[in-house]
Protein backbone atom coordinates (compact mmCIF):
# COMPACT_ATOMS: atom_id res chain seq x y z
CA UNK A 1 0.00 0.00 0.00
CA UNK A 2 1.06 3.56 -0.86
CA UNK A 3 1.99 5.98 2.37
CA UNK A 4 -1.01 7.70 2.91
CA UNK A 5 -2.80 4.76 2.69
CA UNK A 6 -0.61 2.99 5.49
CA UNK A 7 -1.09 6.26 7.73
CA UNK A 8 -4.68 5.90 6.95
CA UNK A 9 -4.77 1.92 8.23
CA UNK A 10 -2.82 3.15 11.53
CA UNK A 11 -5.59 5.59 12.24
CA UNK A 12 -8.38 3.06 11.63
CA UNK A 13 -6.56 0.84 14.04
CA UNK A 14 -6.09 3.58 16.50
CA UNK A 15 -9.73 4.57 16.44
CA UNK A 16 -10.55 0.70 16.93
CA UNK A 17 -7.99 0.54 19.88
CA UNK A 18 -6.25 -2.04 18.13
CA UNK A 19 -2.82 -0.29 18.13
CA UNK A 20 -1.46 2.75 19.94
CA UNK A 21 -0.76 5.45 16.48
CA UNK A 22 2.78 5.07 14.91
CA UNK A 23 3.53 7.96 11.97
CA UNK A 24 5.41 6.67 9.26
CA UNK A 25 7.47 10.14 7.55
CA UNK A 26 9.00 9.72 3.61
CA UNK A 27 13.25 10.03 3.70
CA UNK A 28 15.06 10.81 0.64
CA UNK A 29 17.49 8.17 0.53
CA UNK A 30 20.20 7.90 -2.56
CA UNK A 31 22.80 5.06 -2.79
CA UNK A 32 24.91 6.36 -0.77
CA UNK A 33 21.97 6.68 1.54
CA UNK A 34 19.67 8.40 3.56
CA UNK A 35 19.90 12.34 3.18
CA UNK A 36 17.44 12.65 5.57
CA UNK A 37 15.23 10.85 7.68
CA UNK A 38 12.54 10.86 10.63
CA UNK A 39 12.18 7.86 13.26
CA UNK A 40 9.25 7.22 15.37
CA UNK A 41 8.71 4.55 17.98
CA UNK A 42 6.31 3.11 20.54
CA UNK A 43 7.40 0.58 23.28
CA UNK A 44 3.43 -0.94 23.30
CA UNK A 45 3.65 -2.24 19.51
CA UNK A 46 4.10 -6.05 18.80
CA UNK A 47 6.76 -7.65 17.24
CA UNK A 48 7.30 -10.86 15.18
CA UNK A 49 7.58 -13.82 17.56
CA UNK A 50 10.73 -14.83 15.58
CA UNK A 51 12.71 -12.02 16.39
CA UNK A 52 13.70 -12.79 19.88
CA UNK A 53 14.48 -16.36 18.46
CA UNK A 54 16.92 -15.00 16.59
CA UNK A 55 18.27 -13.41 19.10
CA UNK A 56 18.50 -16.24 20.87
CA UNK A 57 20.11 -18.48 18.28
CA UNK A 58 22.93 -15.85 17.63
CA UNK A 59 25.10 -16.05 20.40
CA UNK A 60 26.63 -12.61 21.66
CA UNK A 61 30.02 -14.35 21.68
CA UNK A 62 31.32 -17.12 18.99
CA UNK A 63 30.08 -20.35 21.00
CA UNK A 64 32.89 -22.75 22.44
CA UNK A 65 31.82 -25.72 20.08
CA UNK A 66 30.61 -24.83 16.83
CA UNK A 67 29.72 -28.48 16.52
CA UNK A 68 27.49 -28.74 19.00
CA UNK A 69 23.56 -27.69 18.37
CA UNK A 70 24.18 -24.40 19.60
CA UNK A 71 26.91 -23.65 17.52
CA UNK A 72 25.53 -25.13 14.31
CA UNK A 73 22.08 -22.69 14.80
CA UNK A 74 24.68 -19.95 15.97
CA UNK A 75 26.56 -20.21 12.63
CA UNK A 76 23.00 -20.64 10.24
CA UNK A 77 21.62 -17.89 12.16
CA UNK A 78 24.16 -15.80 11.82
CA UNK A 79 23.71 -15.88 7.81
CA UNK A 80 19.75 -15.43 8.35
CA UNK A 81 20.87 -11.90 10.21
CA UNK A 82 23.13 -10.88 7.44
CA UNK A 83 26.48 -11.37 9.50
CA UNK A 84 27.93 -13.22 6.80
CA UNK A 85 31.02 -11.75 8.05
CA UNK A 86 31.02 -12.57 11.42
CA UNK A 87 30.51 -16.35 10.17
CA UNK A 88 33.81 -15.36 7.91
CA UNK A 89 35.44 -14.67 10.74
CA UNK A 90 35.35 -18.50 12.51
CA UNK A 91 33.85 -20.72 9.38
CA UNK A 92 37.92 -22.31 8.81
CA UNK A 93 36.59 -24.02 12.11
CA UNK A 94 33.03 -25.44 11.07
CA UNK A 95 32.69 -25.06 7.05
CA UNK A 96 34.61 -28.19 5.56
CA UNK A 97 34.41 -27.37 1.86
CA UNK A 98 37.90 -27.43 0.03
CA UNK A 99 39.37 -26.39 -3.41
CA UNK A 100 39.01 -28.95 -5.59
CA UNK A 101 39.93 -29.51 -9.52
CA UNK A 102 38.31 -27.70 -12.43
CA UNK A 103 36.49 -29.57 -14.52
CA UNK A 104 36.82 -27.56 -17.45
CA UNK A 105 39.62 -24.44 -18.21
CA UNK A 106 37.14 -22.41 -19.62
CA UNK A 107 35.48 -20.41 -16.88
CA UNK A 108 32.33 -19.93 -19.06
CA UNK A 109 28.57 -19.01 -18.20
CA UNK A 110 28.31 -21.66 -15.53
CA UNK A 111 24.52 -21.43 -15.31
CA UNK A 112 24.26 -21.55 -19.34
CA UNK A 113 26.04 -25.47 -18.70
CA UNK A 114 23.88 -26.56 -16.33
CA UNK A 115 20.48 -25.22 -18.25
CA UNK A 116 21.70 -26.90 -21.38
CA UNK A 117 22.27 -30.13 -19.33
CA UNK A 118 18.69 -29.73 -17.73
CA UNK A 119 16.92 -29.90 -21.22
CA UNK A 120 17.53 -33.41 -21.19
CA UNK A 121 15.87 -34.59 -17.73
CA UNK A 122 12.46 -33.64 -16.03
CA UNK A 123 14.03 -33.27 -12.80
CA UNK A 124 16.76 -31.19 -11.57
CA UNK A 125 18.33 -31.24 -7.81
CA UNK A 126 20.39 -28.37 -5.99
CA UNK A 127 21.69 -28.91 -3.08
CA UNK A 128 22.73 -25.45 -0.31
CA UNK A 129 24.60 -25.21 2.72
CA UNK A 130 22.18 -23.99 5.41
CA UNK A 131 24.62 -20.87 6.16
CA UNK A 132 25.09 -20.19 2.91
CA UNK A 133 22.94 -17.60 0.78
CA UNK A 134 24.88 -17.08 -1.72
CA UNK A 135 24.15 -21.00 -2.83
CA UNK A 136 20.23 -19.83 -2.16
CA UNK A 137 21.21 -16.56 -5.12
CA UNK A 138 22.83 -19.17 -7.52
CA UNK A 139 19.84 -21.33 -7.67
CA UNK A 140 17.38 -18.47 -7.77
CA UNK A 141 19.69 -17.09 -11.01
CA UNK A 142 18.95 -20.72 -11.74
CA UNK A 143 15.67 -21.05 -11.67
CA UNK A 144 15.06 -17.75 -14.05
CA UNK A 145 17.04 -20.19 -17.04
CA UNK A 146 15.03 -23.44 -16.73
CA UNK A 147 11.68 -22.03 -16.43
CA UNK A 148 11.51 -21.32 -20.28
CA UNK A 149 12.74 -25.26 -20.40
CA UNK A 150 9.49 -26.15 -18.90
CA UNK A 151 10.57 -26.05 -15.42
CA UNK A 152 7.38 -25.46 -13.89
CA UNK A 153 7.51 -26.67 -9.86
CA UNK A 154 9.33 -25.78 -7.25
CA UNK A 155 9.99 -27.88 -4.60
CA UNK A 156 12.21 -27.27 -1.16
CA UNK A 157 12.65 -29.04 1.44
CA UNK A 158 12.63 -25.87 3.61
CA UNK A 159 9.13 -25.53 2.70
CA UNK A 160 6.14 -25.82 5.78
CA UNK A 161 3.34 -27.25 4.42
CA UNK A 162 0.78 -25.62 5.86
CA UNK A 163 2.06 -21.96 4.76
CA UNK A 164 1.69 -22.91 1.54
CA UNK A 165 -1.76 -22.55 1.63
CA UNK A 166 -1.23 -19.05 0.97
CA UNK A 167 1.19 -19.48 -1.88
CA UNK A 168 -0.65 -16.42 -3.97
CA UNK A 169 1.37 -13.77 -2.19
CA UNK A 170 3.72 -12.36 -4.14
CA UNK A 171 6.63 -12.70 -0.99
CA UNK A 172 7.60 -15.49 0.90
CA UNK A 173 6.05 -15.48 4.34
CA UNK A 174 7.52 -15.66 7.15
CA UNK A 175 6.36 -18.87 8.29
CA UNK A 176 7.23 -20.44 4.75
CA UNK A 177 10.10 -22.20 6.96
CA UNK A 178 12.85 -21.75 8.78
CA UNK A 179 15.40 -21.18 6.58
CA UNK A 180 12.85 -19.35 4.39
CA UNK A 181 12.75 -16.41 6.69
CA UNK A 182 15.87 -15.19 5.31
CA UNK A 183 15.96 -12.38 3.21
CA UNK A 184 18.03 -14.24 0.31
CA UNK A 185 15.70 -17.36 0.19
CA UNK A 186 13.12 -14.60 0.30
CA UNK A 187 14.34 -13.23 -2.98
CA UNK A 188 14.29 -16.90 -4.30
CA UNK A 189 10.95 -17.40 -3.85
CA UNK A 190 10.13 -14.21 -4.97
CA UNK A 191 11.48 -14.80 -7.83
CA UNK A 192 10.05 -18.56 -8.80
CA UNK A 193 6.89 -16.78 -8.12
CA UNK A 194 7.29 -14.47 -10.76
CA UNK A 195 8.15 -17.10 -12.78
CA UNK A 196 4.86 -18.81 -12.34
CA UNK A 197 6.59 -21.79 -10.88
CA UNK A 198 4.27 -23.72 -8.34
CA UNK A 199 5.88 -24.27 -4.71
CA UNK A 200 6.06 -27.64 -3.51
CA UNK A 201 6.33 -28.87 0.41
CA UNK A 202 7.51 -32.32 0.58
CA UNK A 203 9.47 -32.36 3.72
CA UNK A 204 8.27 -35.45 6.36
CA UNK A 205 8.62 -34.35 10.31
CA UNK A 206 10.37 -36.68 12.45
CA UNK A 207 7.39 -38.20 15.14
CA UNK A 208 7.78 -38.35 18.69
CA UNK A 209 8.24 -42.09 18.80
CA UNK A 210 10.60 -41.74 15.90
CA UNK A 211 13.39 -39.34 17.73
CA UNK A 212 13.76 -42.35 19.95
CA UNK A 213 15.68 -44.08 17.23
CA UNK A 214 18.52 -44.05 15.79
CA UNK A 215 20.31 -41.62 13.95
CA UNK A 216 20.18 -43.15 10.42
CA UNK A 217 16.94 -45.30 11.02
CA UNK A 218 15.60 -41.69 11.68
CA UNK A 219 16.94 -40.35 8.02
CA UNK A 220 16.14 -43.44 6.42
CA UNK A 221 12.42 -42.73 7.12
CA UNK A 222 12.39 -39.15 6.50
CA UNK A 223 14.18 -39.78 3.20
CA UNK A 224 11.91 -42.28 2.20
CA UNK A 225 9.13 -40.02 2.94
CA UNK A 226 10.10 -37.21 1.20
CA UNK A 227 11.23 -39.13 -2.08
CA UNK A 228 7.46 -40.59 -2.23
CA UNK A 229 6.07 -37.22 -1.43
CA UNK A 230 7.43 -35.39 -4.21
CA UNK A 231 7.21 -39.03 -6.33
CA UNK A 232 3.30 -38.25 -5.87
CA UNK A 233 3.53 -35.02 -6.89
CA UNK A 234 5.80 -35.30 -10.15
CA UNK A 235 3.32 -38.26 -10.87
CA UNK A 236 0.65 -36.01 -11.36
CA UNK A 237 2.04 -33.38 -13.24
CA UNK A 238 1.96 -33.01 -17.47
CA UNK A 239 4.37 -34.96 -19.23
CA UNK A 240 6.00 -31.57 -20.61
CA UNK A 241 6.11 -30.11 -16.75
CA UNK A 242 9.43 -30.55 -15.10
CA UNK A 243 10.61 -30.02 -11.22
CA UNK A 244 13.26 -28.08 -9.90
CA UNK A 245 14.14 -29.23 -5.99
CA UNK A 246 16.14 -27.27 -3.73
CA UNK A 247 17.55 -29.37 -0.85
CA UNK A 248 20.49 -29.21 1.58
CA UNK A 249 23.76 -30.92 1.82
CA UNK A 250 23.69 -35.02 0.95
CA UNK A 251 19.64 -34.89 0.44
CA UNK A 252 21.03 -34.03 -3.09
CA UNK A 253 22.77 -37.20 -3.62
CA UNK A 254 21.92 -39.93 -6.07
CA UNK A 255 23.52 -43.08 -4.87
CA UNK A 256 24.03 -44.15 -1.23
CA UNK A 257 26.52 -42.49 0.31
CA UNK A 258 28.01 -43.29 4.22
CA UNK A 259 25.77 -42.79 6.94
CA UNK A 260 25.58 -41.86 10.45
CA UNK A 261 26.30 -45.60 11.45
CA UNK A 262 29.05 -45.96 8.33
CA UNK A 263 26.67 -47.91 6.49
CA UNK A 264 25.50 -46.89 2.96
CA UNK A 265 22.61 -44.85 3.24
CA UNK A 266 20.17 -43.98 0.48
CA UNK A 267 18.58 -39.96 0.62
CA UNK A 268 16.23 -38.33 -0.67
CA UNK A 269 17.10 -37.94 -4.18
CA UNK A 270 18.41 -41.62 -4.82
CA UNK A 271 14.82 -42.78 -3.56
CA UNK A 272 13.05 -40.31 -5.94
CA UNK A 273 15.38 -41.92 -8.70
CA UNK A 274 14.19 -45.12 -8.25
CA UNK A 275 10.77 -44.49 -7.22
CA UNK A 276 10.14 -42.17 -10.87
CA UNK A 277 12.54 -43.60 -13.18
CA UNK A 278 13.90 -40.60 -13.75
CA UNK A 279 17.74 -39.69 -14.08
CA UNK A 280 17.56 -36.32 -12.58
CA UNK A 281 20.54 -33.61 -12.97
CA UNK A 282 22.06 -33.22 -9.43
CA UNK A 283 23.92 -30.43 -8.57
CA UNK A 284 26.52 -30.09 -5.34
CA UNK A 285 27.18 -26.62 -3.97
CA UNK A 286 28.71 -27.58 -0.79
CA UNK A 287 31.87 -29.35 -1.36
CA UNK A 288 34.20 -27.03 -2.84
CA UNK A 289 35.47 -23.89 -2.88
CA UNK A 290 36.76 -22.03 -6.16
CA UNK A 291 40.48 -20.96 -6.56
CA UNK A 292 39.99 -18.65 -9.18
CA UNK A 293 37.57 -15.80 -8.12
CA UNK A 294 34.75 -16.58 -9.62
CA UNK A 295 32.28 -19.66 -9.95
CA UNK A 296 32.95 -22.51 -12.07
CA UNK A 297 33.15 -26.56 -12.25
CA UNK A 298 34.69 -28.46 -10.53
CA UNK A 299 35.77 -32.33 -10.31
CA UNK A 300 34.16 -34.18 -7.76
CA UNK A 301 35.65 -33.11 -4.24
CA UNK A 302 37.67 -36.51 -2.82
CA UNK A 303 34.87 -36.56 0.17
CA UNK A 304 32.47 -37.97 -3.10
CA UNK A 305 31.97 -41.15 -4.15
CA UNK A 306 31.56 -41.83 -7.57
CA UNK A 307 28.20 -40.88 -8.91
CA UNK A 308 27.30 -38.96 -5.97
CA UNK A 309 26.43 -35.85 -8.23
CA UNK A 310 26.27 -35.44 -12.03
CA UNK A 311 27.68 -31.79 -11.46
CA UNK A 312 29.76 -29.66 -8.72
CA UNK A 313 29.71 -26.45 -8.46
CA UNK A 314 32.14 -24.19 -6.94
CA UNK A 315 32.07 -20.47 -5.33
CA UNK A 316 35.00 -18.00 -4.51
CA UNK A 317 35.69 -17.02 -1.03
CA UNK A 318 33.32 -14.42 0.08
CA UNK A 319 34.86 -11.07 -0.16
CA UNK A 320 32.97 -8.26 2.05
CA UNK A 321 33.17 -4.16 1.99
CA UNK A 322 31.36 -1.92 4.95
CA UNK A 323 30.89 -5.48 6.62
CA UNK A 324 28.48 -6.96 3.37
CA UNK A 325 29.39 -9.55 0.76
CA UNK A 326 30.57 -7.76 -1.86
CA UNK A 327 27.93 -10.35 -3.88
CA UNK A 328 25.11 -8.73 -2.58
CA UNK A 329 26.00 -5.07 -3.63
CA UNK A 330 26.19 -6.36 -7.25
CA UNK A 331 23.82 -4.93 -9.34
CA UNK A 332 21.44 -2.05 -9.22
CA UNK A 333 21.30 -1.94 -5.36
CA UNK A 334 21.81 1.10 -2.96
CA UNK A 335 23.97 0.87 0.25
CA UNK A 336 21.48 2.52 2.60
CA UNK A 337 23.09 3.48 6.14
CA UNK A 338 21.02 3.04 8.74
CA UNK A 339 19.14 5.75 10.80
CA UNK A 340 20.88 6.13 14.17
CA UNK A 341 17.93 6.98 15.66
CA UNK A 342 16.60 2.77 15.05
CA UNK A 343 19.88 1.46 16.78
CA UNK A 344 20.64 1.12 20.87
CA UNK A 345 24.37 1.50 21.65
CA UNK A 346 23.66 -0.68 24.89
CA UNK A 347 21.95 -3.58 23.21
CA UNK A 348 22.16 -5.66 19.68
CA UNK A 349 19.24 -4.62 17.35
CA UNK A 350 17.92 -6.46 14.40
CA UNK A 351 16.96 -4.16 11.48
CA UNK A 352 14.46 -5.06 8.46
CA UNK A 353 13.60 -3.49 5.46
CA UNK A 354 10.63 -4.40 3.74
CA UNK A 355 8.20 -2.84 0.98
CA UNK A 356 5.86 -0.16 2.33
CA UNK A 357 3.25 -2.27 0.91
CA UNK A 358 4.15 -5.54 2.62
CA UNK A 359 3.03 -6.34 6.20
CA UNK A 360 5.76 -7.55 9.14
CA UNK A 361 5.06 -10.95 7.93
CA UNK A 362 6.48 -10.90 4.80
CA UNK A 363 10.17 -12.12 4.70
CA UNK A 364 12.56 -8.96 4.41
CA UNK A 365 14.32 -7.84 1.57
CA UNK A 366 17.11 -7.20 3.57
CA UNK A 367 18.03 -7.69 7.58
CA UNK A 368 21.16 -7.06 9.28
CA UNK A 369 22.16 -7.73 13.45
CA UNK A 370 24.04 -5.07 14.75
CA UNK A 371 26.17 -5.44 17.70
CA UNK A 372 26.72 -2.09 20.55
CA UNK A 373 28.85 0.35 18.49
CA UNK A 374 28.39 -1.31 15.30
CA UNK A 375 27.24 0.54 11.65
CA UNK A 376 26.86 -1.78 8.47
CA UNK A 377 24.56 -0.70 5.92
CA UNK A 378 21.49 -2.07 4.01
CA UNK A 379 21.70 -3.12 0.37
CA UNK A 380 18.64 -2.46 -1.45
CA UNK A 381 16.94 -2.23 -4.73
CA UNK A 382 15.07 0.84 -5.93
CA UNK A 383 12.07 0.94 -4.01
CA UNK A 384 10.12 2.29 -0.91
CA UNK A 385 10.95 0.45 2.24
CA UNK A 386 9.55 0.34 6.03
CA UNK A 387 13.11 -0.06 7.58
CA UNK A 388 12.05 -1.36 11.10
CA UNK A 389 15.22 -1.55 14.45
CA UNK A 390 14.55 -4.52 17.13
CA UNK A 391 16.00 -4.24 20.46
CA UNK A 392 17.29 -7.40 21.94
CA UNK A 393 15.69 -7.87 25.34
CA UNK A 394 12.62 -4.86 24.58
CA UNK A 395 9.44 -5.26 22.85
CA UNK A 396 10.25 -1.51 21.85
CA UNK A 397 9.71 -1.00 17.74
CA UNK A 398 11.05 2.06 16.00
CA UNK A 399 11.17 2.71 12.29
CA UNK A 400 11.72 5.04 9.55
CA UNK A 401 10.00 4.71 6.06
CA UNK A 402 12.86 5.64 3.36
CA UNK A 403 12.76 6.09 -0.63
CA UNK A 404 15.78 4.55 -2.39
CA UNK A 405 16.63 5.82 -5.89
CA UNK A 406 18.95 4.24 -7.82
CA UNK A 407 20.55 5.58 -10.51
Amino acid sequence: MALRERKRQLDEWKRAGLFPVLVFLAASCTSEGPVSESVTSDDQLARPDYIDELFRRVSPDEPEDLMSHEGQLHMQTLAAVGREDRHAEVAGTWIVAGPCEPADEREGEVIGMIAGLAADTRIVVINEAHDRPHHREFTRKLATRLAPLGYSHFAAEAFDPAALEIGQLPYAPTNLGTYVNEPVFGSLVRTVKDLGLVLVAYDARISDVEAELEASERVRRREERQAKHLAEVFAKLPEADRMLIHVGYSHAAEVPVRGFDGNPLEWMTARLKRLTGIDPLTIDQTDCVSDSGSIRLTAPSPRHVEGQYDLVVAHPDLAFADGRPAWRAEGAVAKVEIPGGLIRRSTRTIVEARLVDEPLDAVPVDRVMLWPGESIPLLLPAGSYLIVGFHEGSDNLMSVTSQVSVE
